[in-house]
């Protein structure tokens, strides 16, 4: 025969021992029962090629299927090992968050991820150097990182009421139409429980908008049988009951209550501009437990209060005001008209702050070194910068005034500043710093 046709009937051969040895060993012991579905995955990696076990090496040879404790013990340790690496293999514990895209210029990491649960928990993460000058987040995990400890310097301090705020995806995707609020929630999700395993010795409840969107995104596999992270439950503005209604109707659930004895902090997640004040009101029962409000993105809740079916201004003025921000990264892209080419001008920046340090204005600059874009700190503040000042400061930086081609800074009469930004240039809650209780949330 020709050498491809040996080739093609040597590796039917391979397959079909390969296939014989997982039907015996599937036969053999009950908790083989993985094999199946994993067969296909083996032939197809060649992870299939590794030494078989004591028992499928019997089956193969067709030898009388008895086996002494001694060997049925080797066995079921040869089994679990061989789990393990299965599970390592096909990935049995989610990606780490370090190795997902970069936030703002998706780059992917080319290290194999490991097991972020173990990860998180055997290192923690050094202390900031200089919380003025922390560097910007490259990924997901340092986001992660940061926001840990500045919610532990801000706990240290004796803050109660927390604000946490990044993107939970990368900006391109949180800009498409495509991405869902349940995408979203998911990865919100996984970042705070990533921030929670950091603090290993506190009992940390993570608390969704009400228990039936908590019952959707957390599978209880039952009434007994509690969650694999030892301090982290899952709780619900509100509590109620596990399982859905028709599950209730046939099998008793276990009551989730939304704040206990034993928890130490608590992290919100999934809130809407209606549900604030279900919020403040879990603060009120948490008492003197620290609260982090986790990416709930209040700079744009803030914009809905007051409106109609929309819970009023107070609720900043007597409440959100009291919110220390503690870990802040808010990206922004801002446009400039000019009158000469390029006539139009593209620049983004951002805000950023860890705590205890001031509040960074940043520029995205071309990065010459590994390529794409990088930040760099244009300027520091003791006070949160409007939307406003900060697309100015960026424009003075990059000097996009000289390029109106007036030296007056007016055209047919009329002043081009006042043109571009309007006549308000910052919003209520920013105009009306006086009337609120605290300034906690802009120090």
């Amino acid at each position: 025969p020709e050498p491809s046709t040996m080739h093609m009937a040597a590796s039917r051969c391979k397959s079909t021992i390969l296939l014989v040895a997982c039907i015996s060993m599937l036969c053999i012991s009950p908790s083989l029962a993985f094999l199946p579905q994993t067969s296909t995955f083996l032939r197809a990696t060649g992870a299939g090629r590794a030494a078989p076990s004591v028992c499928a090496r019997r089956s193969a040879l067709s030898l009388k299927m008895e086996a002494s404790p001694s060997d049925i013990k080797k066995t079921q340790e040869a089994v679990d090992k061989e789990k393990e690496q299965l599970a390592a293999i096909m990935g049995d514990a989610k990606l780490e968050v370090a190795d997902a895209k970069d936030m703002m210029s998706e780059k992917t990491s080319k290290s194999k991820p490991g097991k972020p649960e173990q990860q998180l928990q055997s290192r923690q993460p050094a202390p900031f150097k200089d919380p003025n000058r922390t560097p910007f987040p490259r990924s997901f995990r340092m986001c992660v990182e940061q926001a840990y400890l500045s919610v532990k310097n801000a706990i240290a301090d004796g803050h109660k009421l927390i604000e946490v705020e990044f993107p939970p995806l990368p900006l391109s995707a949180m800009e498409g139409d495509a991405i869902g609020a349940d995408t979203v929630l998911r990865a919100q999700l996984s970042h705070a429980e990533d921030v929670a395993r950091l603090f290993p010795d506190k009992k940390v409840a993570i608390v969704f908008s009400d228990i039936v969107e908590r019952n959707r995104f957390i599978e209880d596999i039952s009434f007994q049988q509690k969650q694999s992270q030892s301090n982290i439950r899952y709780s619900a503005l509100g509590g109620g009951f596990k399982g859905s209604l028709i599950e209730r109707l046939w099998v008793e659930q276990e009551y989730v209550d939304d704040v206990q004895e034993e928890d130490e902090l608590f992290i919100v997640i999934g809130a809407s501009c209606q549900e604030l004040p279900d919020v403040r009101k879990f603060c009120e029962a948490a008492g003197d437990r620290p609260v982090v409000l986790f990416n709930l993105k209040l700079q744009t809740l803030r914009g809905d209060l007051g409106l109609p079916a929309f819970p009023p201004k107070s609720l900043h003025y007597d409440w959100l005001s009291t919110a220390i921000p503690a870990y802040f990264v808010l990206p922004r892209s801002y446009s400039r008209s000019c009158p000469r080419p390029p006539f139009l001008i593209n620049y983004s920046g951002c805000i950023f702050r860890t705590y205890p340090g001031q509040w960074q204005l940043l520029l995205e600059v071309p990065d010459e070194e590994e390529g794409g874009t990088k930040y760099e700190q244009v300027k520091r503040a003791d006070k949160r910068p409007a939307l406003s000042e900060v697309r100015e400061e960026l424009a003075v930086e990059l000097q996009l005034d000289e390029l109106d081609g007036s030296k007056d800074g007016k055209f047919l009469g009329f002043d081009l500043k006042t043109l571009r930004q309007g006549v308000v240039v910052k919003t209520w809650w920013e105009q009306d710093v006086d009337k609120a209780k605290s300034d906690k949330w802009r120090d």
